[in-house]
């Protein structure tokens, strides 16, 4: 199963993803917001079927992934966290924002593609 996990920071992403075969985008943050998002997005073609993408940039990844492939899904089921576990500094309840923007873009699209989408 293809899995991605999102939400603002403090929601419980890097959690819920477990151990295994987990993608952090966390750990692509040095390539910046855009290269990140890219190269989750590559990471998103390649081969195998397991595989769980968790971070805030997953919706950026899966927004390029869709813009480059008219067909398919990259993942069978989003799950995005709503709820914060602590309070949010001002740049973090932001960056919440940020994702919630881009979700609503896509998310006909993947529903469209046979995506599920689970809000929690």
């Amino acid at each position: 199963m293809r899995i991605g996990i999102t939400g603002a920071p403090k929601t419980g992403k890097t959690t819920l993803a477990g151990d295994g075969n987990v993608i952090h985008t966390d750990d692509y943050i040095e390539r910046g917001w855009s290269g990140a998002s890219q190269e989750i997005a590559d990471l998103l073609d390649s081969p195998g079927n397991d595989l769980v993408v968790e971070g805030v940039a997953v919706p950026r990844a899966l927004r390029k992934w869709l813009k480059a492939n008219p067909r398919g899904r990259p993942i069978e089921t989003l799950v995005v966290l709503t709820e914060p576990h602590e309070e949010l500094t001002k740049g973090q309840a932001s960056m919440g924002k940020g994702i919630e923007t881009v979700l609503k873009e896509i998310e006909p699209e993947l529903r469209r593609r046979g995506v599920i989408i689970e809000r929690r």
